[in-house]
């Protein structure tokens, strides 16, 4: 229930103020949406499925994939497309909450600001935020957006510097040079958890392994070790 510890400081964080149909304004909603969800629900795991089923209506899960899947992207087609995009949206919104999650205070709500929002253009903005740290320090997590339609949607997330999707499309570009999309698209729906057993025999030839996938390592150039 971390996940709404975290919600609850940013809502009761004095300098966030609705802005309405705006990416701050979205990303708002969804925490009200969230904490409204954790109140009602009679158990645990209800919270943490419809708090999910929250968070992927909330990320632009196909202009992610594109960006992480890079050139392989225009080989595959409308059905493959649609596959690898339902399957990274899952893996990079776990990513994204473990690693938010890991730095978290564990014996007091973290203290979250919010910096504001840069509107670069009609359809793309960036909300920039600073978490308090179990440490004590700060780490910064901007929340790169778009609208597609009538509303803004995540697409990525930068921690400190790095980007989630930049980071995912090193590793799937060195899988790529390795192996092959299949054994690529077999890894990725296990770690989403839509495939794969966790079996010997399902392992990818190119040593990457299922919890590096699901949480890889952030550097500074974006690479994995």
């Amino acid at each position: 229930m971390r996940l709404f510890t975290l919600l609850a400081a940013i809502l009761l964080t004095p300098s966030l103020v609705s802005a309405g149909t705006s990416p701050r304004g979205e990303l708002e909603e969804f925490f009200g949406r969230a904490m409204a969800i954790r109140s009602e629900a009679t158990s645990v795991r209800q919270a943490r499925d419809e708090v999910g089923s929250l968070a992927r209506a909330l990320f632009d899960g196909r202009t992610a994939s594109r960006q992480a899947l890079g050139r392989e992207w225009n080989q595959r087609t409308g059905a493959e497309r649609d596959e690898f995009a339902r399957a990274f949206t899952a893996v990079l919104e776990r990513a994204y909450l473990d690693i938010v999650q890991a730095r978290l205070p564990r014996d007091r709500p973290p203290v979250i600001r919010v910096l504001g929002e840069d509107i670069s253009a009609e359809r793309v903005a960036v909300v920039r935020t600073k978490v308090q740290t179990r440490d004590g320090g700060d780490v910064q997590l901007d929340y790169k957006m778009n609208r597609p339609g009538h509303a803004w949607l995540i697409r990525d997330v930068v921690i400190d510097g790095v980007s989630l999707v930049e980071n995912y499309r090193a590793q799937f570009a060195r899988v790529l040079r390795r192996s092959s999309y299949p054994e690529l698209l077999a890894r990725l729906r296990m770690v989403a958890g839509t495939g794969a057993e966790r079996t010997a025999a399902t392992r990818p030839r190119s040593g990457l392994r299922p919890d590096v996938l699901a949480l890889a390592p952030l550097g500074r150039s974006g690479q994995t070790p």
